[in-house]
Formats: C-alpha cells, structure tokens, sequence
C-alpha cells in the first residue's frame, strides 16, 4: 500500500511567490494613494487663484460704486500687471452706456453697464483663465 505524504504540514511561511504578489499589491495601492496629493495641491493652487481674482475684480468693482455716476467714463481700461502680490493678474474694465434692454446705447439713457474681467496664467500658456462680474449703474 502507498503512503502519500503531505508536504504542507511541515511547511511555515510564505513562499517567495506569495510575497513578491503582496509586495506589489500593497505598491500599487501605495501610488494610488499617493496621486491624490498633487491633484489635491494643484486643486487647491487653481481655487486660491480664483478666489483671489474674484476679490480683485469685486475690488474694482467697489471703487466704481464709490464714484457718482456722472464720474464714471465709459471706456476700455487694460491693467496688465496689478501690484504685488498680485503681479501675475491682469485686469480689464469696460464702462459702457446701455438702453433699458440692456443694448447698447449711443445716448445716456441713465444706465451704465461695467463689465471687470480678470485673468491670471494657468499651465496651459495658450489659455488663460479669467473670471468676470457684471454690474449696472443707475443715475439717480
């Protein structure tokens, strides 16, 4: 009669195999975890960025509402560098005369239209990201 041993009760451990498997297993999940942290950086870069310009052009903004209506020009103003910290922003207003349809206007009808768009560099050269708020301007 044939005796079959078993081998496995006198094993203890992991083979090579097993170990090389959860080694790369646990490398993976490693970078995995790891990919959110520059996305979350850049993320958090690109919001500062955008909250920064919108506190720029509200900014603008206020300085418009402080004058009478009477002192604000119409025109096109391109500010292309502001001051530090905020160098690498630029900033454009546009006053404009508009009619009650909100058209433009070649008559002061007693509304005003501003329009305050600022941008910054993003990575991409070629696509500057920019953000822009409107307002109307009534004469009293």
């Amino acid at each position: 009669m044939l005796k079959f041993i078993d081998m496995r009760k006198n094993e203890i451990g992991f083979t090579l195999i097993e170990v090389l498997f959860t080694l790369t297993f646990l490398f993976l999940g490693l970078l995995t975890v790891l990919q959110v942290f520059p996305t979350a950086f850049n993320l958090e870069r690109s919001n500062q960025s955008r909250s920064q310009a919108a506190l720029l052009a509200q900014e603008k903004m206020e300085t418009i509402y402080d004058q009478s209506y009477i002192t604000i020009v119409e025109g096109n103003v391109f500010e292309a560098s502001l001051l530090a910290p905020f160098s690498s922003f630029s900033r454009r207003t546009i006053v404009s005369l508009v009619d009650g349809n909100l058209l433009p206007s070649a008559t002061d009808v007693g509304l005003k239209k501003i329009e305050i768009i600022v941008a910054w560099p993003s990575l991409l050269p070629w696509m500057p990201k920019q953000i822009q708020i409107n307002s109307l301007i009534v004469s009293k």
